[in-house]
This record gives structure tokens, sequence and C-alpha cells, in this order.
């Protein structure tokens, strides 16, 4: 296997050095490997020599805007922050490109940095900032903490171009570099209640003609003048909308007045489509401007067109079209507007050419390519698995993610790594893949691990754990608990020398004396290194168990027929706001979802199969006649409650004797936070005969905080709790913890069941 180096290539091992004395390295298919490095051997960065200059090209024939640079100059010598906005094509990158060149750097000793800051979030921002400012090795990634202390003695001009991060992190951005004056260039304002927010707005009159002659080629004559004036109204001053009407009436020919009536005629405010329609396209230049919008306007490279129109696109139809102004040239790449993809995405059904996409960038990133070349495509490929994501085509995710997340970690974007990993895992759970789930489970922790979420990481890993054990999965069994070995301050020094899993651990992955040891590190670990608490403040961790199962491979990706695009149009819905509560995870429909076991306080875990079927003639006679010393979780209907009406569905959770848990534990993926989460929490009792029953503890654990706690017995007769507190749920995986705790007594059956667990956005 080939290690990384600077300028080398991304094959089958990655390897991170730095952040709280880990090593973190990929490239075995049962996932990273995590171990602690002696501190000497941790890789150090140095300042770059200042002041440092990373500007774009100039854009020396900026047309108006002298308002708006007198606005930012006054800024600068105060160094107030500014938030340049507008939307798609109006100028932004034009005028940023021309402050960079023009704006005086004052005191900002340390230089002046453009950032592209197109599909990056705040953490990669910042990793981008640090790199610009900060020299270290390629295998070096510092965490946010360590960033953020980097920066703070930086003093310089910073302009990130296309942000695409909220308010809030925007304003964390200002804070990560406080001597630093920020000019952010955005569709939508970044920053309220603090520096200059300027909106760019269309071209005066005046200016607009200037631009509609300077791309006609020509002078316009006296009686195309006004003609042309209407035009540049009737586009409200848009300078690319100007362009592309310009560049149509230069190369079809078309009248002035005739293009005035077909943009008057436009009901939309985008134009695109009427400059489309009056193009009059051939079938193959449609074809290469439903493949750009498939692509979300991302830069695609010509090695991609090339290998999705077998033989070619035509050179002519992208000259063609590039001179119409409605494809942007990036010799040798191409792209189309934001404003463009939105009217094609509109008028025609691209869903084909997503596919289409979707299948070469599997295919593409399956032969190993340079990782130069991965690096120039990289926001292409992302924006490619989120479609595949929204438009759930589970398996390609999972094929794409896989491929393409250990070039993340190499280019040190660990943020778009870790929505990768919640894609696949997101994936996984829909295909009912618990190899993948494992793997997913894994990584995410050993990249929380290595960036020191030492709580993330222990919740991440023992999920992965507990399904490869049930897998019987001894490989990846092995190099999970090796990672939860290293959270705990358990030294296995990574041997690269040997083969198979050896050359991650200090031990073999199989056989019996090998997972005594790990067993054995892992107690060591678990009750001597970390700090006794009360089990409920904190979930417990669990002793080793074996179960076994199966898991359906994924079948690899055939290309498909190039298909032609067609001018179907599609009905856009806009969503409403309601004031009702939205219901997020309704814990009792899903609870096949989760994995059950049950603890048997110091004994062995044991894993319980949830019973979507009741068993004949009822659950109890599971209890008495079938369990053999095991609990029961499953569902059971039309349940007669204590107290209460008969409950429609519910879960049922029989610990058989004291001491005893029942535990399921949910994984949901939220696509977004709700800190102001409600749980909806109702418990009791089936109304059956017992046989002296002592009574339960009913809990509910968040990311391993306790948010629900009651207790109940059988002679109290009644549970209904409603919690008034709200949680906080976070983007991403959260787990969530179910648990039935029998009391301390001698009865042989409890009948506890969770009637109703929800989580709502808001108090129900």
């Amino acid at each position: 296997m080939a290690n990384v180096s600077i300028n080398g290539n991304v094959t089958d091992s990655v390897m991170v050095f730095g952040n709280n004395n880990y090593v973190v390295k990929l490239g075995d298919v049962n996932g990273g490997v995590v171990n602690i490095i002696k501190p000497s051997d941790k890789p150090k960065y140095s300042a770059r020599p200042t002041p440092v200059t990373i500007k774009p090209r100039a854009f020396p024939s900026l047309l108006d805007r002298e308002n708006e640079f007198e606005t930012i100059k006054k800024a600068a010598q105060f160094s107030t922050p500014v938030s340049v906005w507008g939307q798609a094509g109006i100028g932004k990158t034009s005028f940023i490109r021309h402050l960079t060149h023009v704006l005086d750097m004052g005191n900002f000793t340390s230089g002046m940095v453009y950032l592209n800051a197109a599909g990056l979030g705040y953490e990669d921002l910042l990793q981008a900032l640090f790199d610009s400012f900060f020299d270290s090795a390629s295998s070096y990634k510092p965490a946010t903490a360590e960033i953020l202390h980097a920066l703070q003695g930086i003093k310089a001009l910073i302009f990130l171009d296309d942000l695409q991060i909220g308010r809030d992190e925007s304003a964390s951005m200002l804070d990560a570099a406080p001597g630093s004056l920020f000019l952010l260039s955005s569709t939508e304002r970044n920053l309220w209640g603090e520096g200059e927010a300027i909106q760019l707005r269309g071209l005066p009159e005046g200016e607009s003609l200037k631009l509609f002659e300077k791309e006609l080629s020509r002078p316009l004559s006296d009686q195309e003048k006004p003609t042309a004036i209407k035009i540049c109204s009737a586009l409200q001053g848009h300078p690319l909308q100007i362009l592309q009407a310009a560049a149509l009436a230069r190369e079809n020919g078309k009248s002035l007045e005739n293009l005035l009536a077909e943009i008057s005629g436009e009901k939309t405010e985008n134009k695109s489509m009427a400059y489309v329609g009056l193009a009059h396209l051939s079938a193959s230049e449609k074809q290469i401007l439903a493949l750009l919008a498939a692509a979300g306007g991302h830069i695609v490279p010509q090695e991609h067109i090339n290998g999705i129109f077998k033989g070619g696109a035509n050179q002519k139809d992208l000259q063609r079209l590039t001179a119409l102004g409605l494809v942007q040239s990036h010799s040798p790449r191409y792209s189309i507007s934001d404003t463009l993809v939105s009217a094609i995405s509109t008028a025609w059904d691209i869903t084909s050419w997503q596919d289409v996409l979707l299948n070469h960038a599997i295919n593409w990133l399956s032969q190993q390519p340079a990782s130069a070349l991965v690096e120039e495509s990289s926001g292409l490929l992302i924006h490619t698995i989120k479609s595949a994501g929204e438009r759930k085509k589970w398996r390609e995710v999972i094929q794409l993610g896989r491929l393409l997340e250990k070039f993340m970690v190499y280019y040190k974007r660990w943020q778009a790594w870790m929505d990768i990993l919640n894609l696949i895992l997101t994936a996984a759970k829909a295909l009912k893949d618990s190899k993948v789930t494992a793997w997913a489970l894994h990584q995410l922790g050993s990249r929380a691990l290595y960036l020191g979420h030492a709580s993330e990481a222990k919740a991440f890993l023992t999920q992965a754990l507990n399904i490869r054990q049930a897998l019987g999965d001894r490989a990846g069994v092995a190099i999970t608990q090796h990672n939860i070995n290293t959270l705990n301050g358990i030294i296995a020094p990574l041997k690269g020398s040997t083969s198979g899993c050896r050359k991650y651990l200090g031990y073999g992955c199989g056989g019996a004396i090998g997972l005594v040891v790990l067993a054995i590190m892992a107690w060591i670990g678990f009750n001597l290194i970390t700090p006794n608490t009360p089990p409920t403040k904190m979930i417990p961790t669990r002793p080793t168990i074996t179960r076994t199962n199966t898991s359906s491979p994924t079948p690899s990706v055939t290309p498909t027929d190039t298909p032609t695009a067609t001018m179907t149009p599609t009905e856009t819905f806009t969503p409403t706001a309601t004031p009702t509560p939205v219901l997020l995870y309704d814990f009792v429909v899903n609870a096949d979802d989760a994995y059950w076991y049950q603890d048997g306080s110091g004994e062995s875990v044991v894993e319980l199969k949830f019973l979507t079927e009741p068993l004949e003639p009822n659950p109890e006679f599971y209890l008495s006649n079938v369990s053999d010393g095991y609990g029961y979780a499953g569902w059971d209907f039309d349940v007669p409650m204590v107290k209460e009406r008969n409950r429609k569905q519910v879960i049922l959770a029989y610990p058989y004797y004291q001491y005893h848990q029942i535990i399921g534990e949910y994984t949901p993926f939220f696509d977004k936070p709700h800190p102001d989460a409600y749980l909806e929490v109702k418990v009791g009792y089936k109304d059956v005969p017992a046989d002296d029953p002592v009574g339960v503890t009913f809990r509910i654990y968040l990311n391993e905080k306790l948010v629900f706690e009651e207790s109940s017995t059988l002679e109290k007769r009644p549970v209904i709790y409603i919690p008034n507190t709200p949680v906080n749920v976070f983007e991403g995986v959260n787990v969530f913890r179910l648990e039935v705790d029998a009391a301390d007594g001698v009865a042989t059956q409890d009948y506890p069941l969770w009637a109703v667990v929800k989580l709502w956005d808001r108090k129900p």
C-alpha cells in the first residue's frame, strides 16, 4: 500500500497525524484506526512569511459600483466587516475580484487572502484559512480549537466569495480572527447588527447600455439604442442576463425588436429560458445543458464530459453555448450559472441526467484517478452524492460515499467528510444493511476520537462494536475495540509493516486469545481510567456480546445509456409554514430499527430479538414457557393499559428478574438541529395478572444525557408522563436510549410498556 505524500495520490491508505497526540489511518475495509503517538512525534506547523498574498485575477473593466467601493473603503479604515450580497449573476465576484487589487491593505500586516468559499462549511473554511497563513505537513489535521488559537494573532484582509454558511456561523467566522477584516460575498445577507451590509443591484441605464454594446461587439445604431435601453430595463440591469441577451443577438443575428418582444413575454424574473428558446438549440446542445444543470452549477472538467458522451462531446456545441453566454468556460472545464440551473430544472426533467452523472462518478472514482483530478472535481462529486441522497438512491450513496470519503480526509475537508458519513449511515439504515451501518458509525466515532470529542466518540464506537459483535465480524470488532481502547488511553502501537489487520493493531484480528485480551483491556479502560459516575447520569458501558446476522452485499452500478433532455414542464410547490408541532420521530413505530438487548447488571449482555409479531397465545406466554431466563422486547397490539384506554400499538419490555434492564438504542438522523424539541412520553403497565411484580424504572437518554426518569409499580396504578423540559437535538446522528430497569426485589416478572414515545420539534 502506498502512503500519501505531498502532491501524491490517494490510493488505499490515508494517515493523518496531530490532534490530541492521535494518529488516524484510513484504508482498511473495516474502517479507520486511531492510535496514540508520543508528543515528540506530533507534527509541527509554522507561520508562513508575511505578508501572505492570495489574489484572483484582476477585473479591470468593472462598470459602476463607485458608491459601493467608497462605502467599503471607509469600512476598511475602521476595520468594519462588510457583507456584499445580491442575486446570482449580479456581479458580486467581479466586484470582489476588483476590490482585491484596488483596496489599500492599510495596517493588515499578515496580508490579503481571497478564498472561493463555495461548498465549504464553517469548519472547512477555518481549515482553508489556517492553510493560507500556516505551513504544515500534508498529513497534519489540526482540530477546530487549535485552528482558532492559531488564527487569533492574524491581522489580514480576508475575502470570502460565494459564502454559503448561515448568519450565526458568519459571526463565528469573524470571531475566529478578530484582528482581521472580513469582506463576505453571498446571495443572502450574512451580517446583521454589525458591520456594513451592501446589496448589489442591477446596473444603471448608462452602464447597462455600455455592457450590452461591448458584448454585441459593435456600436449600437441610433435606431437600436432605444430598443437596447428597453431590453436592459426589462432585465433590471442584471449584468449576466444583459450579456446573454447581447450574445444571442450577436450569434443568431436576432433583431433587437424580436429580442425585446421575447424577453418582455417571459413571465418570470429569470429570463434564461427565453434565451434557450430563442437560440434554437440542437438536441446535442440541449444534452450538454441538461448535464451541466444536473451538476448543479458546479464546474465539470472536460474529462467527465468526454467520459459521459461516448466519443466525446462536440466541441462546436460547447463553443456555441459558450458564445451564447449559456455556458461558462473555465478551460478546459465548463459550468452554467445558478439562474440557468434553476430555470432548466424547472422546465426540463433532468432526473435521468442526474443518474448518468451519479453512475459516472462511481465508475470514475473506482478507477483510482489521481488525487489532483479528484480535488478539481470535489465540488461536483459532493453535489452528486447529496443529490443522490435527496432522491433516495441509497445503494449509490454508499458506493460513492465510500469511494469519496478518503479524499475528503486527505484534503482536510473533515466537515464534508462528516456529511458524507452521515449520508452513508442514513442509506445503510434505509437498506437495513447492518454491516455498512456499523462501518459508518465506526468512522464517525474515529473522526470524533481524533478531534477530541470523547463523549461523541464513545457513543458511536460503542454502537459500532455492538453491531459488529452481533454480526460475528471479528476483524471489525477488533478494530473498533482498538479505537475504544485508544479512547481510554490504552496504547497499541501502529505497525505498518505487517499485513491484514495486524498492520493496524498490536494483536491479531481473530482467535479466542485475542478477543479475551481485547475484553480485558476494555474492562481496564472503562473501570480504571474512566471516572465512576452514578448509573442514572451516564449510559453504562456494556460487556462483550455475541450475536449473528447477515447483510446483503451492495450491487455494482451499471452505466446507463445517455438520455436526451426533454422539455417537459414540471409543477413546483411552495411549502407554507404551519403553527402545529411537527413529529420528528416516533420511537414506538420505529422500534424494530433499534438495537435491543438485556443487561444483567454485571452479567453478560444478551441481544434480544425484537418481536414484531407477538407470540401466541400472548407475549406473557413467552416469559413462562419460552424465554429460558431472558427478557422480552417486542410490539403488542390493542393493549389494555392499567387505568388507560386500550393502546393500538405499544412496546412491551419485560425484564425477567431483578436488576435486569431491557434496553433499546436508536440512532435517528436529523438534517438540521432542533434545540427546542420535546419528548411526549406515556409509560405504564399492561393490565394482566402478574406474579408479585415489584416495579421498574423508565429512563430515556439522549446522547448519553439522562432526559427522563420515572419509577412505577403496579400498586400505584398508572403511569402517564409528559415532560415539560425541551431537549436539544443535534444535526446529524443522535443516540437515544430507552431503558426499563427492574427494581431490587425477588419478582420474576414485570409487565411495563412504552405506550407513547414521540419527539416533536416543539412542545405538543
